[in-house]
């Protein structure tokens, strides 16, 4: 999949990626039951993955992600 974002909405995007990354590590934190913490960190690995991708990218013409 292709997806093309403009520069504007390529920093929108990673600025709601750094915000949610900064709300799961809290919520990993807190979270008591293993399971649930284990859930967490994946969606916060699948997401970190996505901005460290995303990144680089920010600051061209155009971002393909």
């Amino acid at each position: 999949m292709l997806l093309e974002l403009s520069n504007e909405e390529s920093r929108v995007l990673k600025d709601t990626l750094d915000a949610a990354l900064r709300t799961l590590l809290d919520e990993i934190a807190h979270a008591d039951q293993r399971e649930f913490k284990e859930a967490l960190r994946h969606r916060y690995d699948r997401l970190h993955d996505l901005q460290r991708r995303l990144e680089p990218l920010v600051e061209s013409e155009q971002v393909y992600a």
